[in-house]
């Protein structure tokens, strides 16, 4: 067996060319941000499954301890390339200005974005979420540009000069973890055409495309490399279904004596010009035109329109840049950052696991962020359909809180936290309690009714400290059980226009603000008056899954919590608009539901929704919910269900924090069922929520450098397959010293 074609989403050190001599010389470098490598596998026919080797260093970076992050496989089998299927609209950010021309990824370090503004300055922004692209410095540019994108370690920045000339300038940047020092300009070079953009290729190349439709493969070559960089070769057409393209190669070369760099360009020229910005993921191009702004098209890298995409109506494109996984949209209309994350059809298969047990990008379970839980099991209580009231007594509660014997005895305890929740007023009059369910707006009767059923005397909350009482009991006197609690407060309904029955109308934003700090108010004062021994209030859920951007009340709703001493919490859907609009408002903990068990998206591989939901979880440090279907004593529940536990091996969150959606009473019908399959998925549960307690001390060789010797095993086609090795959250320099690939003995 042989790997071949190897390349790499975002450019290494060396450069993506570097990649085909990996198993050969060894030694590629990536600088601190996460990356894909993918080729091919030419393998035999075999019984046997095919083993992958990944060797390497983590080095530190600066002052910075390296730390360990998370290698995962996915194979496409076949003659075909894998295509990105879906977009999802994942992050929205404020501009921090009305100047900004331009955006692209800091070249070594995933905490920054690089930003150009009008008035000719380099923007370093504050990438996570929270911060809002908060403006960290400013510095001088060396010259006005329109463009700008990495290009290895260096900047490419794009000047125009005359409407048949531009300059394109090589800069440096300061690498190190805070931005320090001056830029300087390494080059500049005249282009004898109109480039109105620029795209990332490479360490030495970019790619550029004019006003005229002619897209250019631009090389820079140094005398460092032994081998100089010319493109002749054709590279396709990036077309539209409008477009008919005369292909044509024109190679010339620009010789800069001081420095010995060459410089050339491979063309490719349209009858029609209608590409205004576009961008190149390693695999495929992506382009957008200024007459359809919110549509983006993808393309293969010959240049054959693959498809096209819809943005959302609230997105219009400006300028287009890629980030790992994801597009980045300058939105100049609006004022506004936005991220597409890309979906392919990849299928996920298998994880190395040098020294971690979860993916450092997700939420931590047992962490202060959720208040100490390691998991959160979903209590429906109020309306059950339109006739009856669900409340949980003793014997829907004890599978839960306590973990059971076949024979139904306790010997564990189980989850140890618990969201009370519900969707319909417990007044059997069809209200919704958050905006994206059907139903009319729920009033002021409604919700004092929900809370009176949190607090019943015979159920719920006092139901669950008196079985924490018995588990106790049971367990023996030194054992001790606390659960913690979150509790759902009703999405405050601009529909509703008389809240109170006295004319007191949600409408009015601070109406609608006052009336869910009015909530927490109640539920507090209630809390107090209870006086339960086992359980711990750990904070409140915001009932609405869409987050809406911009909305005051969500915005407001973390610091209403923590106001109360109380954490915030949130599980927006992976079909949900804005999905990490609740992370930005500075929600403390967020849990994506995959929607797997109940959804499966037509001509989409299986794990379609749950590798994107584990994938867009772990870069906005989301957990994970999983959902037991409802006909989970059923053999194809029995899959779906397991399906979640092995993509979270796969994927790095079976350590973190999860959220467990069991309809009413799911687990407890796994735990009392008398067939093997369902008793076995109730144990293969528990187990799975001890793997949160762990903790894997990475195997830090010096404290300067981590060793990466890991293996991992899959079936492989007896044809071509495409491969793809996600390396995400690690810290410092990446060292690749060895790929390779046999059967296994």
């Amino acid at each position: 067996m042989r790997i071949n074609i190897v390349n790499s989403d975002i450019a290494p050190r060396q450069g993506r060319h570097c990649l085909d001599k990996v198993m050969d010389s060894g030694d590629v470098v990536w600088m601190g941000t996460d990356f894909s490598l993918f080729g091919d596998i030419h393998s035999v026919r075999s019984e046997k499954p095919c083993l992958m080797k990944v060797q390497g260093k983590l080095l530190a970076q600066d002052e910075a301890m390296p730390r360990p992050g998370w290698i995962e496989l996915e194979t496409f089998p076949g003659d075909e390339e894998p295509t990105v299927e879906d977009l999802y609209l994942v992050g929205t950010r404020p501009l921090p200005g009305e100047d900004i021309i331009c955006i692209c990824r800091h070249p070594s370090s995933a905490a920054y974005i690089l930003a150009v503004s009008a008035a000719g300055e380099l923007l370093w922004l504050d990438s996570h979420i929270l911060a809002n692209l908060k403006i960290i410095c400013r510095q001088p540019l060396p010259r006005p540009l329109v463009a700008l994108i990495c290009c290895g370690t260096n900047l490419l920045g794009l000047q125009p000069v005359s409407p048949s000339v531009c300059m394109l300038h090589l800069i440096a940047i300061d690498g190190s973890p805070s931005p320090s020092g001056h830029l300087q300009l390494i080059q500049t070079l005249e282009v004898p055409f109109d480039l109105i953009a620029l795209a990332e290729d490479d360490h030495s190349s970019a790619w550029g495309i004019s006003a005229g439709g002619e897209l250019y493969r631009l090389s820079l070559a140094d005398k460092a490399w032994q081998e100089r960089m010319e493109f002749a070769q054709k590279h396709g057409r990036l077309a539209t279904r409008s477009w008919v393209a005369s292909i044509s190669n024109v190679v010339k070369e620009l010789c800069q004596a001081a420095r010995v760099r060459s410089f050339s360009w491979s063309q490719l020229r349209f009858k029609t010009g209608k590409c205004s910005g576009f961008a190149y993921d390693g695999r495929h191009f992506w382009s957008f035109s200024r007459d359809s702004k919110q549509l983006l098209r993808l393309h293969e890298p010959n240049g054959t329109l693959i498809r096209t995409f819809r943005c959302h109506a609230a997105v219009s494109i400006c300028s287009l840049s890629y980030c790992h996984n994801n597009l980045l949209i300058l939105d100049r209309d609006h004022r506004r950052l936005h991220l597409y994350h890309l979906a392919d059809t990849m299928q996920p298969t298998a994880a190395f696991q040098p020294a971690t047990l979860c993916h450092p990008g997700y939420l931590p379970a047992g962490s202060p962020r959720t208040a100490g839980m390691h998991e959160m099991c979903l209590l429906y209580v109020g309306a059950e359909g339109s006739q009856s009231i669900h409340r949980y007594d003793r014997d829907k509660l004890l599978p839960l809180l306590g973990y059971l014997s076949p024979q139904g005895e306790i010997k564990d305890y189980f989850m140890d936290g618990f969201l009370m929740l519900a969707q319909y007023s417990p007044l059997l009059n069809g209200r919704s309690f958050a905006l994206d369910l059907p139903g009319p707006p729920s009033r002021r009767e409604d919700w004092l009714a929900l809370v009176d059923e949190y607090f019943h005397p015979q159920a719920n909350l006092a139901a669950m400290d008196q079985c924490l009482e018995e588990i106790r009991l049971r367990l023996g006197p030194g054992s001790s059980g606390m659960a913690k609690v979150v509790c759902a407060i009703p999405t405050a309904d601009p529909r509703c226009l008389n809240w109170d029955n006295a004319g007191y109308s949600l409408a009015e934003e601070h109406h609608r603000l006052e009336v869910t700090r009015w909530a927490m108010q109640e539920v507090m004062k209630r809390w107090h008056q209870a006086g339960f021994r086992h359980l711990r209030l750990a904070g409140f859920f915001y009932m609405t899954e869409q987050g809406l951007y911009d909305d005051r009340v969500l915005h407001n709703f973390p610091d209403m919590c923590t106001g109360f001493g109380l954490r915030s919490f949130a599980i927006p859907g992976i079909t949900s608009s804005w999905i990490t609009e609740f992370n930005r408002a500075g929600f403390d903990a967020v849990t994506l539901q995959p929607s797997h068990s109940f959804s499966q998206p037509p001509m989409r591989p299986w794990y379609h929704l749950l590798k994107s939901a584990g994938r867009i979880a772990r870069e906005y440090g989301m957990g994970i919910e999983v959902e037991l279907p409802y006909a989970v004593l059923e053999p194809e529940g029995h899959q779906k269900l397991r399906d979640y536990l092995h993509m979270a091996a796969i994927q790095g969150w079976a350590g973190a924090f999860t959220a467990y959606f069991q309809s009413y009473n799911l687990i407890k019908s796994l735990c009392e069922s008398q067939v093997p399959e369902c008793r076995q998925l109730y144990a293969e549960l528990f187990q799975f929520t001890r793997l949160s307690r762990q903790r894997m001390a990475p195997d830090i060789l010096t404290n300067k450098s981590v060793a990466y010797n890991c293996q991992a095993s899959f079936d492989c086609s007896p044809h071509n397959t495409k491969y793809r090795l996600n390396v995400e959250g690690h810290r410092g320099r990446f060292q690749l010293q060895k790929l390779s690939i046999s059967a296994r003995s």
